[in-house]
């Protein structure tokens, strides 16, 4: 349907698309599997194993969050355990990932505010 410009062109918005998120998140949240030029390809994978740690927050619990925002929650827990992996299409414009972003820079303000074995924060409860 697209042919092979089409598919091209869609491959390439996609992983603009995946780097953009990735540059916006990356002083927030750890993203593994970058390029040796700090990039991503189509996908990004944010590492949410510490949260564990130091606030007692799950992966489930920050896709939870994002519903909250309106966004379906991302692949959690694939393919690593305790990280969440974001796939930005070609069709999101940029209005739609500047408020993904937004949503998930705040998620990341209320897990550092978030205190471990204290279940009375918005991503718990």
């Amino acid at each position: 349907m697209l042919g092979a410009k089409g598919l091209t062109e869609s491959t390439e918005i996609a992983i603009l698309n995946a780097n953009y998120i990735a540059k916006k998140l990356e002083e927030h949240y750890p993203i593994l599997y970058k390029g040796k030029n700090g990039t991503v390809a189509h996908e990004m994978i944010l590492d949410c194993r510490a949260f564990k740690k130091t606030a007692d927050i799950e992966v489930a619990d920050i896709a939870k969050r994002l519903i909250d925002f309106g966004f379906h929650a991302p692949t959690v827990s694939f393919p690593v355990a305790g990280t969440m992996m974001i796939e930005p299409t070609e069709s999101e414009n940029i209005d739609e990932l500047d408020r993904f972003c937004e949503a998930m820079i705040s998620i990341r303000k209320e897990i550092a505010f978030a205190v471990k074995d204290e279940p009375n924060n918005v991503l718990k409860n």
